[in-house]
């Protein structure tokens, strides 16, 4: 769901800008003939602290990293991912009424359902269907709210940098519009481990409808590797791209020391797939169908063998990508292990081709 949105007439080149706690991506899509091919995209990294929860910590050096990366690079007119740490999610049901007044019936409920005022919010709606199609007089809605001093933020801080946001969007239906398959109605579970933070959320027929954070990602595994080998950071990074939660031998050593940690990580994030099923899966959208793994964290490997463990339904490893090509017709310029952490911009460049609501 976007939260801005450029008017339909202006063709602009499909660049996706993500801004996450460690770093910034973009990247850029073009078409050819029938396909989507990428015709650009870089990184860089942010320093500890620059990002925390979503804001920025010195907006000055981070307008220099953006204005430095747009100047490189030429960026113009991009579609930019907001924060899921400062937004939030919440379905609600509405009277029915004519679509010219559906924004105001939802601004007079909004207070009943998040902790922010109406003046004090800009939200976005999706009609998600009448409320158990039983009740003709309400109807269905998953609105996405954020707090205006947000956005005004990241306007103030995208201002002279080179970049002008054409569209923000959260970085769950950016990652959605990436990973789920066009076309594909279901429910999915999509698992987005990054360097400090495990992002999830529920996806509903191509529209978010629940998310929650979860304070551990890659960076806490490579510590817990450091501290049970009592080896460097750095000896441990490697040791965790090389083994992972796979092989024998010597390596079993490497999962006695993260199993601890990995076992936490498949508790708490299996009590919110259980909360869906349990409390929403009948309501809306149905029970999940598949889980999807992406960001960072998803290469590592056994990883998704290890979750689907007592689970019945399928983990699998995302593919950024398949909205985007045919691997069979166009291999993109990026590894799929690099891929991952470019989910969030490519379902941002994917935006200009497919809205999804």
């Amino acid at each position: 769901m976007s939260l801005f949105s450029a008017p339909k007439f202006l063709a602009m080149p499909a660049i996706g800008l993500d801004i996450s706690m460690d770093a910034i991506r973009f990247i850029e899509l073009d078409r050819k003939g029938d396909q989507l091919v990428v015709s650009r995209f870089a990184s860089r990294q942010f320093p500890a602290g620059m990002i925390t929860e979503g804001r920025s910590g010195d907006k000055k050096k981070l307008q220099d990293v953006i204005g430095a990366l747009a100047h490189e690079y030429k960026l113009g007119f991009a579609n930019i991912s907001l924060p899921e740490e400062q937004a939030y999610l919440a379905n609600i049901q509405v009277p029915r009424v004519p679509i010219a007044e559906l924004h105001d019936a939802i601004e007079l409920r909004l207070e009943e359902h998040v902790p922010i005022s109406g003046p004090d919010a800009i939200f976005d709606y999706v009609v998600v269907g009448e409320a158990g199609n039983h009740r003709r007089d309400v109807i269905d809605v998953v609105v996405s709210v954020m707090p205006r001093a947000i956005i005004d933020e990241y306007l103030e801080i995208f201002h002279g940098t080179g970049v002008t946001p054409k569209a923000f969007e959260l970085e769950s239906q950016a990652m959605a519009r990436s990973i789920i398959p066009r076309g594909d109605n279901g429910t999915f579970l999509v698992v987005d481990i990054g360097k400090k933070m495990t992002d999830i959320f529920v996806a509903a027929n191509g529209v978010v409808q629940f998310s929650a954070s979860l304070d551990v990602g890659g960076h806490n595994f490579t510590q817990a590797i450091e501290k049970g080998m009592k080896i460097t950071y750095e000896e441990a990074e490697v040791m965790k791209v090389k083994h992972g939660l796979v092989g024998g031998g010597a390596d079993g050593d490497l999962r006695a020391v993260l199993a601890p940690m990995i076992s936490d990580f498949r508790t708490r994030l299996m009590r919110h797939y259980m909360y869906w099923q349990t409390h929403h899966g009948e309501k809306v959208g149905g029970n999940i169908e598949s889980i999807y793994l992406t960001g960072g964290g998803a290469n590592l490997k056994g990883i998704a063998e290890y979750l689907a463990m007592g689970v019945d339904v399928q983990v699998k490893i995302a593919n950024p990508w398949v909205n985007v090509c045919s691997f069979e017709r166009y291999i993109p310029p990026l590894a799929m292990r690099q891929s991952h952490g470019y989910s969030a911009a490519i379902g941002l460049a994917l935006r200009d081709s497919f809205p999804m609501n």
